[in-house]
């Protein structure tokens, strides 16, 4: 398979999975759907704190949608591997935040 093929492959499917990614967070953050979340991780989680949890735990999502969405967009521009850097950077970000909310929240 050529490096051509194989780059435009790799953004249809970061931009598809950033697409999904970015759906389901704002799902989380702005209409505070708990049930797309794991429930051992918001089970604890008060009532009071759930829209902070929610904001949180869809801002990590959409983070990490984001980063795989760009990185989509710089492989149709440059075949370098470089286009990996959103993506891992928006991965690293995401997780972050989803850990922060669940330590801060799930108790």
């Amino acid at each position: 398979m050529s490096d051509l093929i194989w780059f435009v492959m790799t953004g249809v499917l970061f931009v598809l999975l950033g697409t999904i990614f970015i759906m389901l967070g704002w799902q989380i953050w702005k209409k505070q759907k708990m049930d797309l979340i794991i429930s051992y991780h918001s089970s604890k989680v008060s009532e009071e704190n759930r829209q902070a949890y929610c904001t949180l735990a869809g801002s990590g999502v959409l983070v990490i949608g984001i980063g795989f969405l760009l990185s989509g967009i710089c492989t149709a521009m440059s075949q370098s591997v470089l286009i990996f850097v959103p993506m891992t950077a928006g991965l690293i970000s995401g997780l972050v935040l989803l850990a922060a909310a669940v330590m801060k929240y799930n108790r």
